[in-house]
């Protein structure tokens, strides 16, 4: 690491050298909100060449600043709620997750159209997800608060599928320099995959069922499995022959793709999440109500890998920092060797990435 420079500042810095343009990840994912006889789920694929990945349980009442610095007044915030979280980048950095009060939220990669932040306070798009675990409660909190955030990428162009233990759902984009969120009213259908919202429902109006005369087909772009799914939540609805969380798993089946690492389902009301990887085909279980979120006690960890099967409370072990540093270590370094990342990415984010958790303080 630079000497010369501030920690903080040499990683803004860095950060500065991404948003220049270097080459980022994109991946295919597909997720969905299903509500059934007082169940609700948000369910999800992560479609991705990488496998690697942990489980990390986060606690409340933890004191964190936004990664990277930046600005006069770094973003600053202290964790409300604990959570369970899906990471490949590292502790704090996650792909989506859920938290004690039913919130669930996950990312798929599309379009990014952003304005930089021009120095003002922001978080990355993967904190974007760790803030909002940590602070809201619902769909409706989650809305007031991101319409005040300003995001910065660091590695992918990211929208969100965002779900409360009401059942209440949105969608959140960044379209045309600005933040753009569906729901209600304007989120008919609660699918998103990799194409903007707006263009993935007029897609869907084409097909039969939702206006048009096109067949379903198994193709595996982003449009088709949004039809795909849309279609069978609406045939769940109708029909609603097997249990809630049986459906999802087969509407995640059926939009799967060859590199689909993993599933993921979560009972919101319940607080209770449910996944599958690729190796291995039975449920694993982690129900939030059995954790202990109180930062005094040490943070947890499981890696998404793990061959255990059923309730995985027992599994989990206390966090470590060089296994979260070998799992940056082993993300990154299959990014490169598969040529989805500049080999020129600045090792001081990596770094930074890896010893942002030591930054956060439990408060009590």
């Amino acid at each position: 690491m630079n000497r010369g420079i501030p920690y903080p500042l040499f990683i803004f810095l860095a950060l500065g050298f991404l948003t220049a343009g270097s080459a980022r990840p994109e991946g295919a994912c597909t997720a969905f909100v299903m509500r059934g006889g007082g169940a609700v789920f948000l369910a999800k694929n992560l479609d991705w060449p990488v496998g690697e990945g942990v489980v990390f349980v986060n606690k409340r009442d933890v004191a964190k600043e936004a990664f990277g610095g930046g600005g006069s007044a770094p973003l600053r915030w202290t964790s409300k709620y604990g959570s369970v979280t899906f990471n490949q980048f590292g502790r704090e950095f996650p792909l989506g997750g859920i938290n004690e009060r039913g919130l669930a939220i996950e990312e798929l990669s599309t379009q990014w159209d952003y304005p930089p932040p021009h120095g003002q306070p922001c978080l990355n798009e993967f904190q974007w997800i760790q803030y909002h675990l940590d602070t809201c409660r619902s769909v409706k909190e989650v809305l007031k608060s991101a319409a005040g955030l300003k995001v910065s990428r660091l590695l992918l162009g990211l929208h969100y599928l965002i779900a409360d233990r009401k059942g209440n759902a949105a969608v959140v984009e960044f379209n045309d320099g600005r933040m753009t969120a569906y729901s209600g009213d304007s989120l008919p259908v609660a699918v998103l995959s990799n194409n903007r919202y707006a263009e993935s429902l007029r897609y869907l109006g084409l097909h039969q069922g939702f206006g048009g005369e096109r067949r379903v087909s198994g193709g595996a772009e982003s449009s088709e499995r949004f039809v795909r799914a849309a279609t069978a939540l609406r045939e769940y609805r109708f029909l609603g022959q097997r249990p809630l969380l049986d459906h999802a798993f087969v509407v995640l089946k059926s939009v799967s793709q060859e590199d689909t690492q993993w599933s993921i389902a979560y009972n919101l009301p319940r607080r209770v999440l449910f996944f599958k990887t690729r190796e291995h085909r039975r449920y694993k279980i982690i129900p939030l109500e059995g954790l202990d979120f109180s930062c005094r006690s040490p943070a947890m960890m499981l890696p998404v890998s793990t061959e255990s099967a059923g309730n995985l409370i027992r599994d989990l072990i206390p966090y470590n920092p060089q296994e979260n540093r070998r799992l940056l270590d082993a993300v990154f370094r299959a990014l490169r060797d598969l040529g989805e990342l500049d080999e020129d990415f600045p090792q001081a984010v990596v770094e930074g990435m890896a010893a942002y958790p030591e930054l956060c303080r439990c408060r009590r």
